[in-house]
């Protein structure tokens, strides 16, 4: 007979193995359901490694001052501080080039005993801006074209000085996901096992059985009688 006041109803399934099957299940997960129990799991060696590896790489200093040294090269360059003449090593190399033009037409005019005369300074300048000249405008022209190339290089170096922080932000994050995964683990792991237990239950078709309370089946006796 049912419960007095509100009656009750109660569901079983219709496989005596689905039933058994389902015992066994539960009292494996019950079994599973332990304190401290949790679905995670640590990363492995060669995971925390590779982290660590990838840090140290992010971290390398050799690296950082030579992408600061470049930085500063095709900086310069690209503000345009080595134009023309401004250019160290041209500058290096044009002021070779005017001492050899001097030696040699002093030489020349030295071994006709003409050193230091009209002839030689007229013959001295017009050698310099023969040799000189041109080279100058070739040196402007090429100039521009590296200054041009190193102002497109800056924004790759740019992007190349980001790599460190990058990689130290995608170590941070999967260390973050194996944190928050260690924290969450036994609230993971009951939910599966809930899962399971559900899952399972539903597994065949079931029967109700639904007892009436006395008062409502009193009054059905009642209603019949009259």
């Amino acid at each position: 007979m049912g419960n007095v006041d509100t009656g009750s109803s109660s569901t079983v399934s219709n496989s005596p193995q689905v039933k058994s099957a389902i015992n066994n299940i539960a009292g494996q997960i019950s079994g599973m359901a332990k304190p401290g129990a949790t679905s995670y799991v640590a990363p492995s060696a060669n995971t925390t490694q590779g982290w660590q590896a990838s840090l140290d790489a992010a971290n390398n200093s050799a690296y950082s001052q030579g992408l600061a040294g470049a930085m500063s090269s095709f900086g310069n360059r690209a503000a345009g501080n080595e134009l023309g003449s401004q250019d160290p090593g041209y500058a290096t190399l044009r002021a070779k080039l005017e001492n050899d033009v001097m030696a040699s037409t002093n030489k020349s005019f030295n071994g006709s005993g003409l050193f230091g005369s009209d002839s030689n300074q007229k013959a001295a300048a017009s050698g310099l801006a023969d040799s000189l000249g041109a080279l100058d405008y070739q040196q402007y022209s090429n100039s521009l074209d590296r200054q041009s190339s190193a102002a497109a290089m800056l924004p790759q170096l740019f992007q190349a000085g980001q790599l460190p922080a990058s990689i130290q932000q995608a170590v941070g994050s999967a260390q973050d996901q194996s944190n928050q995964a260690q924290k969450l683990g036994e609230l993971d792991w009951a939910t599966r096992l809930s899962q399971a237990l559900q899952g399972t239950s539903a597994a065949a078709g079931s029967t109700t059985t639904e007892s009436k309370p006395l008062w409502l089946s009193l009054l059905g006796i009642g209603a019949s009688a009259l």
